[in-house]
């Protein structure tokens, strides 16, 4: 035992300060939660997820620079490489796979590194987080490179394999950003962007999938989305580039159509059809009276942006 016992001492002397991070701190305001009954706690965990979007809305101006940053990456051709594990990690993969549905962006041009690679995603491999190494060689792997931006998105602002990614991307030249609940300062030294989530404890002490998560969340469907449509990939509030690959979304795609050109839904789902199930290339042919590729060749000289081509198009008028 007292050999176990001086193992242990070792570690924790060049180990992370756990015991010191925000998101390990017991919330000292919530206390007795196992005497509680369901209705309190429901109310009580909806509360503190009211901070947390609150915590969103403190960080908005540095939201916006990352959203900045995604807009100039991907424009120029670049990456969005997410970059997380556990928590953090599923939040980053979820966002990246809904990216090319919704905005009709190739799944190669947002994606995500999962410590623990995928099978971290259905069942936890929360010691896959301790390497550095393993971070690294996961942005090697992808060869990233200028004008690629890597996203880390950690809870903790402590974890080793987004650090060691953070840090492999840096030297190749990339710009970098980090979404934490850690404290900016601590943050800084590791990511040129960073957005810093002043959630508080979780009412869970140390439970990061709770008001960590929730705040992540937000920001990371906050940054792609309002970078998509930076880059033109919405028209109106409408996802006009929008991959009809389901009954679902070819519904959607067709009443999109339908309310940008007026026609019944049994017309706009033909010319949806004739668009190649492109919503934002039907809109262009009707508008412009112009075959697919014409409308498509129209995009291509607006950078996709719908406005330029068709202009400003109220419910089909």
């Amino acid at each position: 035992m007292r050999k176990g016992a001086i193992i242990f001492l070792q570690m924790s002397r060049r180990d992370t300060p756990y015991e010191r991070l925000p998101t390990e701190q017991p919330n000292a305001r919530l206390r007795r939660l196992d005497t509680l009954g369901g209705l309190e706690l429901v109310d009580l965990i909806h509360a503190q997820d009211l901070e947390a979007l609150r915590a969103v809305g403190r960080a908005r101006r540095a939201v916006a620079d990352v959203v900045a940053a995604v807009e100039e990456a991907l424009g120029g051709g670049g990456r969005l490489v997410y970059l997380g594990a556990g928590t953090s990690g599923r939040l980053a993969t979820l966002d990246a796979a809904e990216c090319p549905p919704t905005f009709g962006i190739p799944a190669s041009r947002v994606v995500a590194l999962m410590a623990g690679g995928p099978r971290a995603l259905r069942r936890a491999a929360e010691g896959a987080e301790d390497s550095r190494a393993a971070g690294r060689q996961g942005v090697r792997r992808l060869a990233v490179s200028p004008p690629d931006l890597v996203c880390g998105v950690s809870a903790s602002g402590a974890t080793a394999f987004v650090l060691g990614g953070l840090a492999e991307a840096r030297r190749r030249g990339c710009r970098t950003a980090l979404i934490t609940c850690a404290t900016a300062a601590s943050a800084r030294p590791h990511a040129d962007l960073v957005v810093a989530l002043a959630v508080g404890a979780e009412a869970v002490a140390g439970s990061t999938r709770m008001k960590s998560g929730l705040a992540q969340k937000a920001v990371l469907h906050t940054i792609s989305t309002a970078a998509m449509i930076r880059l033109g990939k919405v028209y109106d509030n409408l996802m006009v580039d929008v991959q009809p690959t389901s009954r679902k979304l070819r519904h959607r795609a067709a009443r999109i159509v339908a309310s940008l050109t007026g026609l019944e839904r049994t017309p706009a789902a033909r010319l949806l059809a004739r668009a190649g199930g492109s919503p934002k290339v039907a809109a262009v042919m009707f508008h412009r009276d112009v075959s697919r590729r014409q409308a498509r060749a129209l995009l291509g000289g607006s950078g996709g942006r719908l406005r330029s081509v068709i202009g400003e198009v109220i419910d089909g008028a």
